[in-house]
């Protein structure tokens, strides 16, 4: 599996989340995005867990919205500065 940190994640949505960090936890892809301005250009203040779901050898992702997955999340994934 490919590493998506500082790639743009386009949701069907038209929403664009730029990635960034990517964990795994119990055998489960995780990313952690910030949605950025339509341009690109900027950061929004929306920030998002999402998880990947393989299938038929394509993938897609859905937010996170379970506490106890959010909580490990949060707790565990930093952000260097």
């Amino acid at each position: 599996m490919e590493n998506l940190t500082n790639q743009i994640l386009e949701l069907d949505s038209g929403k664009k989340y730029f990635v960034l960090r990517q964990a795994l936890y119990k055998g489960v892809t995780y990313y952690l995005a910030v949605e950025v301005t339509e341009d690109e250009e900027n950061f929004t203040n929306n920030f998002l867990f999402f998880e990947r779901i393989d299938k038929d050898g394509k993938f897609t992702v859905k937010e996170v919205t379970d506490e106890n997955i959010l909580t490990v999340l949060a707790k565990n994934i930093k952000i260097e500065q």
